[in-house]
């Protein structure tokens, strides 16, 4: 029976399709040398198509290479030589780019751009979301967390593939309950979720060290933080109240403000008065020191003169001062005559007068 010559083989190296020789045309009676010569070319031919000697690293990235399984050399983005396979091989890991970790919903790609599913309208995402604060109220809470590769060794041989994605979740979430149930919901919903964020940021980076990941955790981020649907309401309520103390505060403080330098100005306003009532009155019996001081001095040289100066100045002062009544006793009514000018103006019995003594009396 006659033998037909088979047609060429076509298989696919790499993603490329390589035509082999047909072997029925070789003759394999000819030299030892030829056919060593065909098999080196055949697979230096395999190794061109495989990568051939050289590997290129992406920006970025780094290269693992591996000489028969073990880890020899790390090599930066840029073209590179290897040894052949399977002596040689490189995995390369992106270090720069950042990878995300999702606790509570999910980022959905659509046709119609990104959407996302939360707890709320996701029964798997609540029982994720769900936790116990340290006052033993429920919370629903999600949070993104974001990391990059640091360390691309430990992060490809330390756990199997996709064996940190999943370990980073298990702790992600361990470490969020950890820290929403050490605190009372009151925190959890309002003023402490930065401090909530900055803790678990710092405790999952000092797990992944420990558990030698190669990871760098960048932020630890809430995103919705939410009561129960059963009591939301109540909790609304409770916000409402609290922003009525917050307004009624910030409008006391307001007003606390407008009224502190008016305060000031009208203290600081009666101090300058005090100062300058003090200031006179210091002036004012400095002059009076001064006149006295300067009376004694004329008395001690001319006390006769200087009393009977005295005597007339105190007197021009008062007399002007005085209303005089004359007084007849003698007459049976007396008539009062102002000796300043006017009218008369009372008239007494004498036995009031006899009475009292007095003829002659002076009045203000």
């Amino acid at each position: 029976m006659e033998r037909r010559p088979r047609k060429p083989e076509v298989v696919n190296i790499g993603g490329r399709q390589v035509n082999l020789p047909n072997l029925d045309n070789i003759n394999w009676s000819g030299s030892p040398k030829l056919v060593i010569t065909g098999v080196i070319a055949v697979a230096l031919l395999a190794w061109f198509v495989l990568g051939g000697p050289f590997y290129t690293v992406d920006a970025g990235e780094e290269g693992l290479v591996l000489t028969f399984g073990k880890h020899t050399k790390t090599s930066g983005p840029g073209l590179h030589f290897k040894m052949p396979w399977p002596v040689q091989t490189v995995e390369t890991v992106n270090v720069e780019g950042l990878r995300r970790l999702e606790f509570g919903f999910r980022t959905l790609d659509a046709p119609g751009g990104t959407q996302y599913r939360s707890f709320r309208d996701d029964s798997m995402l609540l029982r994720e979301a769900q936790m116990l604060t340290g006052d033993e109220n429920i919370v629903n809470c999600s949070m993104a967390l974001q990391y990059r590769v640091r360390d691309a060794r430990d992060f490809l041989f330390n756990y199997r593939a996709g064996g940190v994605e999943d370990t980073l979740r298990d702790l992600g979430e361990a470490v969020l309950r950890q820290m929403v149930g050490d605190r009372p919901i009151g925190d959890v919903l309002r003023g402490g979720k930065v401090d909530i964020q900055q803790e678990v940021q710092a405790k999952m980076q000092e797990l992944a060290d420990q558990y030698g990941m190669g990871v760098s955790i960048t932020t630890a981020q809430l995103q919705i933080v939410l009561p129960p649907e059963q009591v939301a309401e109540a909790f609304r309520d409770v916000a409402s109240a609290r922003e009525d103390r917050e307004r009624i505060i910030n409008e006391a403080r307001a007003y606390q403000s407008a009224q502190l330098p008016e305060a000031e100005g009208r203290a600081e306003r009666a101090r300058q008065q005090a100062q300058g009532y003090k200031e006179a009155r210091i002036a004012e019996a400095e002059g009076e020191v001064a006149r006295f001081l300067a009376l004694a001095e004329q008395h001690d040289s001319a006390p006769t003169i200087t009393r009977s100066r005295l005597y007339l100045e105190t007197m021009s002062e008062l007399l002007p001062k005085l209303h005089v009544t004359i007084v007849d006793e003698h007459a049976s009514l007396l008539n009062l005559k102002a000796l300043g000018g006017g009218d008369a103006s009372r008239v007494f019995p004498p036995a009031r007068e006899a009475a009292t003594g007095q003829s002659v009396s002076a009045q203000d």
